[in-house]
């Protein structure tokens, strides 16, 4: 019955991790899409000005934000055509100066976008500011879509596993179910009855909830380990997607869970045996 409850368990903490994991890597898309700010031909008191005025926006990750100056775009475009462009234009650099600005993932959705785009441009030193919407929105649908999948997926396991529980903890108590109604016979009241096998069910969840997070520690790290081939790799990687305090939650999740499923089925399916008749088994 243990080992029953902990493969329950342990489907449905993988699929919790799944969840936090995709949904970590979306923001991490969304935290990596550049947005461009087209400068002005200002002075670089301007562009200082322009930096300071970006610190102070919530929504601006300002560790990312690059300035770009436009000789060193220029040269970069050199390397990537294999010639000097610069030649049929007289040596004239069209390229304005450009910051790429990265946006924290929290702020990724067209209204809160559209203001800060609105209070980018009013700056005198912007000459216009290209958001790319469209991604921002399918990364964000994306992400709802994920969210609504995994949901789905965590309540049809839960419930499958709810039943699996039930069904294998009456099965249990069901072949103990002649003795329980000797007890009663000879004047055990019902709550003497119970206290034993409520209080080992607890014990029951717990263990299980342990094993299935033990279990599901060691296929974690197993896939990971397959696919990075490194330990350092991969713990790196790791909480880059799924944070110890995310992983923690999964493991406690698990053991509430546990523990309430077996203790209600271990309550109702008691409840239910010691209501019926003396001469049910007949």
């Amino acid at each position: 019955m243990i080992f029953t409850m902990s493969i329950a368990l342990m489907s449905i903490g993988f699929i919790l991790i799944i969840f936090f994991f995709s949904n970590r890597l979306i923001e991490k898309l969304q935290e990596n899409v550049p947005f461009k700010i087209i400068l002005n031909s200002t002075s670089s008191n301007g562009i200082v000005d322009l930096m300071n005025f970006l610190k102070t926006i919530d929504e601006v990750d300002f560790q990312k934000t690059q300035f770009v100056e436009k000789e060193f775009a220029a040269a970069k475009l050199k390397e990537k055509l294999g010639a000097d462009f610069l030649n049929p234009l007289n040596n004239e650099n069209p390229l304005p100066d450009v910051i790429n600005l990265y946006v924290k993932s929290k702020f990724h959705n067209s209204k809160d976008l559209k203001v800060l785009k609105k209070k980018i441009e009013s700056d005198q030193a912007v000459s216009s500011a290209i958001f790319p919407l469209k991604v921002s929105d399918s990364l964000m649908n994306f992400k709802l879509k994920i969210l609504k999948i995994s949901f789905v997926v965590c309540f049809i396991f839960t419930i499958l596993s709810i039943i699996l529980i039930y069904n294998n903890i009456r099965l249990k108590i069901f072949t103990q179910s002649n003795n329980l109604k000797i007890m009663q016979l000879v004047g055990a009241t019902k709550n003497f009855i119970q206290r034993p096998y409520l209080f080992r069910s607890l014990l029951d969840g717990l263990f299980a909830a342990i094993i299935s997070n033990m279990i599901l520690t060691i296929l974690l790290f197993t896939i990971l380990f397959i696919i990075f081939e490194d330990a350092q790799v991969l713990i790196q990687n790791l909480f880059l997607y799924v944070t110890t305090l995310e992983i923690f939650l999964i493991f406690i999740v698990n053991i509430i869970f546990g523990i309430l499923i077996s203790f209600l089925s271990h309550f109702f399916v008691l409840k239910r045996i010691l209501s019926l008749k003396t001469n049910f088994y007949r």
